[in-house]
């Protein structure tokens, strides 16, 4: 693979894992459009090691606390919130790579984030927030389900499904990225156990991996701070016209 290539890639990759534009949909793309043709396996468990670390850095003082708590309410809240994604991973996980990964697919899956996102912001209009209950809790974790679908940005239905439940908006942020930990580390850990890493350093770029992964990670904490910023003070809907123009642009020429 070329250097440049997957400089691209750790960048794609960090700055989009915790938009709500789907990394995944964009990593398809590149790999699509670029004409991708190695396996590029291992260079993305290190993307993912690195956006996992820069989560883990951001949230340090809560992620202290709650591993100090084990027993508090947060951790039984993301217990719940995890455990439909994993129930649908392990049902779903090979049709989804069967019949749904095509990139027509993904170019939907831009779009129904834009129907969320919508959805989300003039829903948290009309609410009245309130804090995190076992209720939207749930709702957000079976949101973050549906993610598994190409296209279909984990951080932007997490929150948009958040703000539909009635949470208040830097707590559905917040609650959505704590949610992301447990999901990333177990990709990680099905790729180690489950992926055929035999051509996986076939054709690699050592200073291209290391420079690739620090990238990801630069920019999946930038991401972090842009999604704070954002969810603080800028409306989301300015995503909205990003994924319908790539998603539209995606079906196109799929």
């Amino acid at each position: 693979m070329d250097f440049w290539l997957e400089i691209l890639l750790g960048f794609v990759q960090g700055i989009t894992e915790f938009l709500p534009i789907s990394s995944s949909g964009h990593l398809v793309l590149i790999e699509h459009f670029f004409g991708v043709e190695s396996d590029f396996l291992f260079l993305n468990v290190l993307l993912h090691v690195a956006t996992l670390l820069a989560v883990i850095i951001y949230y340090r003082k809560t992620l202290l606390f709650l591993i100090t708590h084990p027993l508090c309410k947060m951790n039984k809240y993301l217990v719940v919130a995890t455990i439909p994604a994993v129930i649908f991973v392990l049902l779903f996980n090979s049709f989804v790579n069967d019949v749904l990964s095509s990139i027509v697919m993904v170019g939907v899956g831009f779009l129904l984030t834009a129907v969320f996102i919508t959805a989300g912001v003039f829903s948290a209009k009309r609410n009245v927030p309130q804090p995190l209950n076992y209720k939207n809790v749930t709702i957000m974790g079976i949101s973050q389900a549906f993610a598994i679908f190409p296209g279909l940005s984990r951080s932007g239905t997490t929150l948009s499904f958040g703000l539909m439940a009635g949470v208040e908006r830097q707590s559905a942020l917040d609650f959505s990225f704590l949610m992301s930990i447990p999901i990333i580390l177990a990709s990680l850990v099905y790729q180690l156990i489950f992926a055929d890493f035999s051509t996986a350093f076939v054709d690699i770029n050592i200073s291209g991996l290391i420079i690739a992964t620090v990238t990801a990670f630069v920019s999946a904490l930038f991401g972090l701070i842009i999604m704070k910023k954002i969810v603080k003070n800028i409306n989301l809907l300015y995503f909205v016209p990003y994924l319908v123009i790539i998603g539209i642009l995606t079906i196109i020429f799929a």
